[in-house]
């Protein structure tokens, strides 16, 4: 018994350590908000199949070749609202399902019920229910805020040189914003009480040039603000701590309280995190080729981007980690040995700084744009996005933390029981295991006059986060964007546009199924705090972009 509950101590700590799954875990969500952000109303309109058909001044991120089609000065202003809604049902708990299929061996109630002599504990969170609509953004100076709508106004401008036959850009928009706020009772908050990812282009000088008569370039260069937040409370719920708090009690009814011990659902404690990078870069380039008035083919490629995120964190353990955690103190002087130096802290918070290298992958798209009719235009992209390219993403801290010097000895477990050599006193590295995807986009657009115009568009989103992997931090799988929206000219110097779009996400995770949310394998290096439980999980994002386009 004292040898599976020092293994499950260690794999206790290995847990609570790698709540860092869950923040990156989040960056999916990239992937739910790709261009839709960006706020402009006919890309939401036309599902964003717009590559060869970029609207005005937001070719700058569409495909900056659009740009040389914009004829003498023009300004844009814009106005993103979106209403977001995260749905969740934690079910039913299977004590009887075996990491092993094929073993004999008993079910976790049954050998806890032989050895303790009372059922499994309760899981307190069994067939409860999670939801948010409360948003919160991530902004410069201020970190995590939350606000009561999420609404922001963004613009740009273009100027056209026709002596030489090219067009000046630039515009503030938003490639990523999303953020939300759960209660602190809700049982999602241990996968998430607050998140807020934003990214802020505030300059982007771009240029557009046409050559010939059919054929346009462009390209631009993005210096963005780059914000990450997260706080989320941690459980730990690792199968065989039951039997770790049993043995305890039993010790401390005998007179011996030299080993303390958490239970399998109790609270370890929280973390906040907040980091940011002013001056991230990326760039677009793209064409587009017009062989004649009824058809055009266009391509862009929009660079990865790298941020160097620094920031601050602060975890605060509960009273029952404490406990555990002074028990333990006595043998501080080994585990230093073990782990190149680093004590115990045993403090009940502990706070410092934090690094992270964060990337926005790179995205290829090649479209083309085709009036069937004079009066009807059918727009068709493929899209490439290279999320494959995250195999590790580090957490730097400033000094040692307590759970990470204990996670250290799991190079002691097995590989099969984990995923290796993840964690130093002072390092975080999590493995990833997310997809690179093709999607498609499909527009159509139906001139109703010469002033009005009619736009609908779908877009089906492949997930980039595969089966194994989904979780309620980022509450996302597969994807449907169903869009549609309006062109209105004022007059001959001025427009009105306006792009609604729904996007729906569903998943359904078994107990078992998700490495990141509800494993049954014992010791795994991921955040598991539905261990054994069923996971329904139902984004739904309400999106409205409106814009003002005038020449000036």
């Amino acid at each position: 018994m004292m040898k599976s509950g020092s293994n499950t101590f260690v794999r206790l700590c290995l847990a609570s350590a790698s709540f860092y799954a869950l923040t990156f875990s989040s960056l999916s969500n990239a992937q739910l908000v790709q261009n839709i952000t960006i706020g402009n109303p006919k890309a939401l309109a036309l599902g964003n199949a717009v590559t060869a058909d970029p609207p005005g001044i937001d070719s700058i991120h569409f495909n900056p070749a659009g740009l040389a089609k914009i004829r003498g000065r023009q300004s844009q202003v814009k106005l993103l609202a979106a209403h977001i809604t995260y749905d969740a049902k934690i079910g039913a708990r299977h004590l009887d399902i075996n990491s092993d299929p094929d073993s004999d061996a008993p079910t976790l109630s049954e050998s806890y019920e032989n050895i303790a002599g009372e059922p499994y504990p309760a899981d307190p969170i069994e067939n409860s229910k999670s939801y948010t609509s409360d948003p919160i953004l991530m902004l410069p100076g201020s970190g995590m805020t939350s606000t009561p709508v999420l609404l922001v106004p963004f613009g740009g401008f273009a100027i056209q040189d026709p002596d030489h036959n090219y067009v000046f850009g630039s515009a503030v928009y938003s490639p990523q914003a999303i953020g939300y706020e759960r209660d602190a009772d809700d049982p999602g908050s241990f996968q998430g009480q607050r998140l807020a990812i934003t990214r802020i282009t505030y300059l982007s000088p771009s240029v557009g040039f046409k050559f010939g008569k059919h054929f346009y370039v462009g390209g631009s260069v993005g210096l963005s603000w780059q914000g990450f937040g997260i706080e989320t409370k941690i459980r730990a719920p690792e199968t065989t701590i039951a039997f770790l708090k049993n043995f305890t009690t039993t010790l401390n009814n005998a007179g011996i309280d030299q080993l303390q011990s958490i239970g399998p659902y109790d609270t370890v404690g929280t973390v906040v995190v907040e980091m940011e990078d002013s001056l991230s870069l990326s760039y677009n380039l793209g064409f587009i080729w017009e062989p004649n008035h009824w058809f055009a083919l266009g391509a862009v490629y929009q660079s990865a981007s790298k941020s160097e995120l620094k920031g601050d964190y602060k975890m605060e353990y509960t009273d029952e980690w404490m406990k555990m955690t002074n028990s333990l103190e006595p043998f501080g002087g080994v585990l230093a040995l073990l782990n190149g130096g680093f004590p115990l802290n045993a403090e009940q918070v502990e706070e410092g700084k934090v690094e992270m290298e964060y990337t926005v992958p790179a995205h290829f798209a090649i479209g083309t744009s085709t009036k069937l009719f004079p009066d009807l235009k059918v727009n068709i992209d493929l899209k490439y996005t290279d999320y494959k390219e995250w195999d590790y993403l580090d957490l730097q801290f400033d000094n040692g933390i307590d759970f990470l010097t204990i996670s250290d000895l799991i190079y002691s477990i097995p590989q099969s029981q984990g995923d290796g050599d993840n964690a130093d006193p002072d390092l975080m590295r999590i493995k990833r295991d997310y997809n690179s995807v093709w999607s498609w986009a499909f527009g159509v657009e139906y001139d109703v006059n010469d002033y009005f115009t009619l736009r609908f568009g779908y877009e089906p989103r492949k997930s980039v986060v595969p089966s194994n992997r989904v979780d309620l931090l980022a509450p996302i799988a597969g994807a449907d964007l169903y869009t549609f929206g309006f062109e209105y000219f004022l007059d001959q110097y001025s427009q009105l546009q306006f792009g609604f779009g729904w996007l729906n996400s569903e998943f359904d995770a078994p107990a078992g199924s998700s490495e990141s949310a509800n494993s049954v394998q014992p010791g795994r290096v991921v955040y598991n705090p539905y261990a054994y439980l069923d996971i329904e999980s139902e984004t739904n994002a309400y999106i409205f972009a409106l814009s003002y386009d005038s020449k000036f």
